[in-house]
């Protein structure tokens, strides 16, 4: 497994796949397999139990924001996010590490479900709310961030900086949202943008912020006193 993400060309042919993405990989065609040969009956019980709506989420079924991503939507949205998990996202992965990339597929894919589940309590509570979209999204905002300046090969073709491709990507899913009026999956795939954006930016820092709380506590929990007269030895904890 190859983590020298900073090194391959994007959407250049071959990239090797990292851990993270080849589990996130098997998963979702695992998946994709068994709901094809389990039988259009069998494929609505599992819709129902794993797939996510808003009506369910207002019922309490918080665990549908997690296990929608094994549902598939449209054949040729699975295919889109295959190909973007296949060509450029295992570079954030050798770049930021399979720990960090884990936290940011866990965060985007929440908040993105999240923000759609609540946007579709008022314009389509039986909605389903399904696959990795918020996440892919996410991740191609987050590649504009870090790779912003570097040169990539659009599936080997067009050469293209990465900036250039995270706003490209925006302009299409806001044409693709107002020809289709897709509003509820647009708000969440929006939303996931949005967080990527401020988690590669340094906007959002949780780990900083808990880092700079612990500090505060401890100078609550400890004080410095005067040790005594012996100038090596004058302040203690």
């Amino acid at each position: 497994m190859s983590r020298r993400g900073p090194r391959w060309r994007g959407f250049s042919a071959g990239p090797r796949l990292t851990r993270g993405v080849a589990w996130m990989i098997g998963l979702l065609v695992g998946t994709f397999v068994l709901t094809a040969v389990v039988g259009r009956e069998n494929q609505l019980k599992l819709l129902g139990w794993l797939g996510l709506t808003p009506r369910a989420l207002a019922s309490g079924h918080l665990w549908k924001l997690v296990t929608t991503v094994f549902v598939a939507g449209r054949p040729i949205m699975f295919v889109f996010d295959l190909l973007m998990l296949w060509m450029f996202v295992p570079v954030l992965e050798g770049f930021w590490g399979t720990r960090r990339f884990l936290k940011f597929v866990a965060a985007t894919t929440l908040v993105g479900n999240t923000v759609a589940a609540l946007v579709g309590l008022a314009l389509d509570p039986d909605l389903f709310i399904v696959g990795i979209g918020p996440f892919i999204y996410g991740s191609i905002a987050a590649y504009g961030v870090v790779f912003a300046n570097q040169q990539v090969q659009f599936f080997g073709v067009i050469p293209i900086r990465g900036k250039v491709l995270a706003i490209g990507f925006v302009c299409y899913l806001a044409v693709f949202t107002l020809l289709e009026r897709a509003w509820v999956d647009a708000s969440g795939f929006f939303a996931a943008m949005a967080l990527a954006w401020l988690m590669t930016t340094g906007v959002w820092t949780p780990n900083v912020w808990w880092l700079k709380y612990r500090r505060w506590r401890l100078r609550r929990k400890y004080t410095v006193i005067d040790g005594g007269a012996d100038p090596k030895k004058r302040w203690m904890n």
